[in-house]
């Protein structure tokens, strides 16, 4: 075969492998994000909070959280914003109320999220490496991305607006005025779906202008300026709208202060003496190998250069360095670092790109080396590059499989049947389980939302005990008392509370009491 014949052979097989691997890629992804997708993760207290504000919208139009005693402004109303919520309500109106119209909603702004994350890391190098963004970000364990896309919260549809506005922006048709109002907007949209991110988003934003005028000198004002008042606006305004409107009647004063405790999940709290959970974390082996920290690194000192892939990767590199700045000083969940971690996993596959490239450059003859017994670096890069491999894909593979394929539990849908079957709607439900109010239609009480400030700060900051703050007998006199995984966490059913119950029925970690007559 001459060299033609070769050539004209690896021109016909080269499109079939990118062409298998993507099926594999795709089959891989379509099957952790959609098998047993209403049994796993078991419903939960969050994502029962978030999807009453949408229950309340489908069935009475009313956007808010609800209890017993009538609807309740602010925390989970602001915890997910209406790019979620209101989508969600359509599907109640459509389909019903349950779990799984509510979670393929997720499921789906995870696959546009990471479309737009091949789209962004073919861009700035080829697909192979492209493809392994997606798997990485896929089945990296240390934010759960897995789990975060199939669950009604907003991490994931948080940022799929937001890579999809730095998707416009980075591309060259992005720096007409209309393309920039529509950078502003989806970046806006990506503040409001999820509070969290506009704490670095805005001032990544700036910071990316100012950069510009010091270093860059590139893009000029209308770049940075147009995007950063119209993403600015929009979540002051969804602020107002919260505030005023959601705030049900209280002044601006006493809204804003409860809205900074009830709804205190919804932003970033400040934890210095969290610094050793958050590095513990940012160093995992399961967080693509290890290899968040030298991305980093390599995201910084590869954002220097002064020309247009220089500042492409320096706006990048703002927001990665801005998001694991709050995420370092914060209380160190998961979720705070979701958006950094899903911004570095660019900056890793350029460093195995450019690894890549030195391994083809100093290419190294087994037989040479076993007879001389000299290596060449080359070799070391390459053996470290097939290690990381494994330790980064495959491993973990092996492990989202498995999530998703073990038998799920059904402890939540077995303690909503049972309470279809053998209590009245009539009668009262004291629980803090919210998924229990979207599973079912009975008249629960809930603790105040101010309750949960007080067990973060017991449970994060050596705070006084939550259940010395809440009684539910100084509230209501239920009928049923439901003790479920979240109350045993928090501990907030104290024995002595309960003496007047007995047990009834128990569904794993579901308890449920009964009044003794």
């Amino acid at each position: 075969m001459d060299l033609t014949e070769t050539n004209l052979s690896q021109t016909r097989t080269w499109p079939l492998i990118r062409w298998a691997v993507t099926v594999c890629v795709i089959a891989v992804t379509l099957f952790t994000l959609l098998y047993q997708i209403g049994s796993y993760p078991i419903p939960w207290y969050d994502e029962g909070s978030h999807l009453h504000v949408a229950k309340n919208y489908a069935l009475h139009g009313v956007y808010a959280d609800s209890s017993s005693e009538g609807y309740r402004p602010f925390g989970p109303a602001i915890g997910v914003g209406p790019t979620v919520m209101l989508p969600i309500a359509a599907l109640f109106r459509l389909f019903g109320v349950g779990m799984v119209p509510a979670r393929l909603l997720i499921v789906a702004y995870s696959l546009l999220t990471l479309f737009i994350v091949y789209i962004i890391a073919i861009r700035m190098v080829s697909w192979p490496y492209a493809l392994m963004a997606v798997m990485l970000l896929l089945l990296t364990s240390s934010i759960r991305y897995q789990y975060y896309s199939r669950t009604v919260v907003g991490e994931v549809p948080g940022m799929f607006f937001f890579l999809l506005g730095l998707a416009l922006w980075l591309h060259p048709r992005g720096r007409s005025v209309p393309a920039l109002v529509c950078v502003g907007i989806l970046i806006g949209l990506a503040t409001i779906t999820k509070n969290q991110y506009a704490f670095f988003i805005l001032p990544g934003l700036l910071l990316c202008w100012i950069a510009d005028l010091i270093w860059y000198k590139q893009r000029g004002w209308r770049y940075f300026v147009i995007p950063g008042v119209i993403s600015g606006l929009a979540f002051g305004a969804w602020l107002f709208i919260v505030i005023i409107k959601l705030g049900q009647g209280s002044n601006f004063t006493d809204n804003l202060a409860t809205l900074r405790t009830a709804g205190m999940g919804a932003f970033i709290v400040i934890d210095a003496q969290s610094i050793p959970r958050v590095l513990s974390l940012l160093t995992q082996t399961s967080l693509y190998g290890s290899l968040f920290i030298p991305a980093l690194l390599y995201a910084v000192l590869t954002s220097l250069r002064r020309d247009e892939q220089g500042q492409q990767r320096g706006i990048l590199a703002l927001f990665l360095v801005i998001s694991t700045g709050l995420f370092t000083i914060s209380l160190g969940w998961d979720r705070y670092a979701f958006g950094p971690i899903v911004l570095s996993v660019f900056f890793v596959v350029l460093l195995i790109n450019d690894l890549v490239n030195l391994v083809k450059a100093d290419k190294f003859n087994l037989q040479q080396i076993i007879r001389t017994g000299k290596s060449p670096l080359s070799l070391a890069v390459a053996i470290v590059l097939v290690g990381w491999t494994f330790v980064a894909l495959f491993v973990p593979l092996y492990g989202r499989i498995r999530d998703v394929t073990q038998l799920a539990h059904t402890d939540a849908y077995d303690v909503a049947d049972w309470i279809k079957a053998n209590v009245p709607e009539s009668s009262l439900i004291e629980t803090w389980e919210q998924e229990l109010g979207v599973l079912t239609n009975n008249k629960i009480h809930y603790p105040p939302q101010l309750i949960l400030a007080y067990t973060v700060a017991e449970e994060w900051q050596n705070g006084k005990p939550a259940s010395e703050f809440y009684d539910f007998r100084d509230y209501v006199d239920p009928e049923y008392v439901i003790v479920g995984p979240f109350a045993v966490y928090t501990k907030i059913y104290s024995e002595d509370r309960l003496k007047d119950y007995e047990v009834v029925q128990t569904f794993g970690p579901y308890t449920i009491y009964h009044k003794r007559s």
